[in-house]
């Protein structure tokens, strides 16, 4: 099975990818590799991938993940991931990718991760 995804356009400025599936080696990554690429390259400063349909992600998938994320911050924006936990997030953390690409348990903590701070709470 491989991986499905659909790109939302939520709220001003915010890019959404939703996917679905197996996000491992193979076209369906490059094709979806080269289309966030394409919007960071419209201008797209806000990326939120929302990984909590995947079933399955391999190192080309992680190493894909980590390459948008380098991409959109030196773009002068920021990349996200929705995983509500499990293998998903395990990976991140044994990769330690989740140290670099912020992680949110759900959709709307994501989202406001992206609104300036209300109450200037900025805990590390």
């Amino acid at each position: 099975m491989s991986v499905h995804y659909e790109l939302l356009q939520q709220e001003p400025g915010i890019t959404v990818a939703r996917l679905t599936g197996q996000l491992n080696l193979g076209n369906r990554l490059a094709e979806f590799e080269h289309n966030i690429k394409q919007r960071i390259q419209e201008g797209s400063k806000k990326i939120i991938l929302d990984l909590t349909g995947l079933t399955y992600i391999d190192s080309a998938g992680l190493g894909m993940v980590a390459a948008c994320a380098g991409i959109i911050f030196k773009a002068g924006g920021k990349l996200v991931v929705v995983s509500p936990g499990g293998r998903i997030t395990q990976m991140f953390e044994i990769t330690r990718l989740n140290r670099v690409i912020d992680l949110y348990p759900d959709f709307d903590t994501a989202c406001a991760a992206f609104s300036p701070p209300s109450e200037g709470n900025s805990g590390d």
